[in-house]
């Protein structure tokens, strides 16, 4: 049994809200997007990158004040 006979073999058994998973991870592989980690889409990580939170300029004002 080559792999596709063995995927819609497994297929055949899902109920409809794991069958709903398979279809987006198949949109997704399709598409060929590269993935996108979690992380990078938090709210919290967002922030951390935001203007308002960007402490480099704090700690470096002193040392390109120098220059």
């Amino acid at each position: 049994m080559n792999i596709r006979q063995k995927l819609l073999t497994i297929i055949e058994q899902l109920p409809d809200e794991k069958l709903a998973i398979l279809l987006n991870l198949a949109l997704f592989l399709k598409s060929g997007k590269e993935p996108v980690p979690p992380m990078l889409l938090s709210q919290a990580y967002q922030d951390w990158l935001s203007a308002e939170n960007d402490i480099y300029d704090e700690l470096f004002a002193d040392e390109l004040a120098k220059r």
